[in-house]
């Protein structure tokens, strides 16, 4: 572990309306290199009219603001970590109505401790509560910056502009904030409590010391610093799978939240990441089959290591024999199946070598006609070679237009295999080795009888021109 921060114990007394001792401990971080994913905390804090009625250990008002300056005191100690501040209902008194009335008072940055203790003391409640159309402008606040983005919300009571409320938790997905802010009530009424579920992790506090604790502790969530290593482990076992990409995606929504590609350490482990741990999530790894791992819960200030089975080899699809330059030859594909599954897990190229996981495929191959090679068995860390004769290549002259086809003989039967197309003067295809029939008659011919059955036969990587 390098860099390590240590952030002091603060001690601050709130005193709304009798002084109650907080004591706000956030321990010791040990942050290391690759943890230096900034944290922006943006504040939305409620003073409409209500905020100002009495509490237990002063007016609302006074409460939150006495509890958040104490609180940026303690962030602005915290390593890569920004606050800022919106508030609503201060603007407009509560006879005009105003449902727009929100305004960002401090942007999110580091240095704003000053600002925001004299913005807090400045303010005075007034207004009524636009809580969604704050939450919707508040998505504008965090900027675009890639960061971990957490909204604190603290009210005490429901929109009062008849918005939907839980519209908002799918916004800030969008917008890639914290899926569910934080919300703290200040003595909500049961209604407003039902009805506030959806929007994001509600708390619903009744007095100075516990809305003072619970501000403590929605921040010390918000900031955690929680590690995960994702071991990927071969036949035996052991952690040694790795350069490909993962996706974490937050298991109530179903929305992407990190991607990684992974990668070892310079000690030969897989390497540590830094992700929140305020979500559940569901992990892919993209190889061949992809691997999903369900719900996996993060154990937060801690580092996690979660192990998945992730086997690998090689397959290797060549064509044999001389191949020829033709465009056709390079439309020759090979696409990979699970025995007796119709999916296409990939489609492998000419001449190439791709990872899978270990286990037994089906080859189909896009030739004329299709090659199909089943129980083919990849193992750990080898390649399996897999070949197949290189076509021939047919060219077709025409000097008319002309209906008709190309057969093979299989099991004493005509099978069709590819169709002509009428309008093209010469049509060149790429076909397996072996004997066809070119049936075919002139578009302008009146009788049947002058139907064309002409059989040839191609040879691997050779070349044969028909003229109709």
């Amino acid at each position: 572990m390098r860099n390590k921060f240590k952030v002091q114990i603060a001690k601050f007394k709130v005193d709304a309306g009798r002084k109650l001792s907080v004591t706000l401990i956030f321990g010791l971080w040990s942050l290391v290199s690759f943890s230096q994913e900034r944290t922006r905390i943006l504040f939305l804090i409620d003073a409409s009219l209500s905020m100002k009625n009495e509490w237990k250990g002063g007016t609302k008002w006074d409460v939150a603001r006495t509890a958040l300056s104490e609180m940026a005191d303690s962030i602005a100690l915290i390593p890569n970590c920004e606050m800022g501040m919106r508030v609503f209902g201060h603007l407009f008194p509560e006879p005009d109505k105003n449902c727009h009335d929100s305004r960002l008072e401090i942007r999110i940055d580091t240095g704003n401790v000053k600002a925001i203790k004299r913005k807090l003391e400045e303010i005075r409640p007034k207004g009524i509560t636009p809580l969604v159309y704050s939450i919707e402008k508040s998505v504008a606040d965090f900027g675009g910056v890639a960061a971990k983005n957490i909204l604190i919300i603290i009210t005490d009571g429901e929109d009062a502009c008849q918005r939907d409320q839980c519209s908002v938790a799918a916004l800030l997905a969008k917008n890639n904030i914290i899926l569910r802010p934080f919300i703290i009530g200040m003595s909500l009424q049961a209604k407003s409590y039902e009805e506030m579920q959806c929007m994001g992790k509600l708390y619903n506090t009744s007095s100075a010391e516990e809305f003072s604790a619970t501000l403590k502790n929605v921040v010390s969530e918000s900031i955690a610093k929680t590690s995960l290593q994702v071991n990927l482990n071969d036949i035996n076992g052991k952690p040694t799978e790795t350069d490909v990409n993962m996706t974490f995606y937050d298991l109530e929504t179903g929305l992407p939240k990190y991607n990684f590609y992974h990668s070892m350490n310079s000690r030969g482990l897989p390497d540590t990441i830094v992700v929140s741990p305020l979500f559940r999530y569901k992990l892919q790894v993209h190889i061949i089959p992809p691997i999903v791992l369900d719900s996996i819960s993060l154990k937060r200030n801690f580092h996690n290591i979660v192990s998945l089975k992730a086997p690998q080899g090689y397959l290797h699809f060549t064509l044999q024999g001389t191949i020829s330059k033709s465009a056709a030859i390079e439309r020759v594909k090979c696409l990979v199946h699970l025995p007796n599954q119709e999916q296409t897990l990939n489609v492998q190229t000419m001449n190439s070598k791709e990872k899978y996981l270990c286990g037994t495929y089906d080859l189909e191959v896009i030739t004329l006609p299709r090659t199909i090679v089943k129980g083919v068995k990849i193992e750990q860390s080898k390649t399996t070679e897999v070949q197949i004769p290189s076509p021939g290549i047919l060219t077709m002259n025409k000097t008319f237009e002309a209906f008709g086809g190309i057969f093979m003989v299989e099991e004493g039967k005509m099978k069709k295999i590819y169709e002509l197309h009428l309008k093209d003067k010469q049509e060149t295809i790429a076909l397996q080795p072996g004997k066809y029939h070119l049936v075919y008659r002139s578009k302008a011919a009146r009788t049947i009888h002058t139907t064309v059955d002409k059989e040839f036969e191609i040879a691997s990587g050779g070349s044969l021109s028909l003229k109709l």
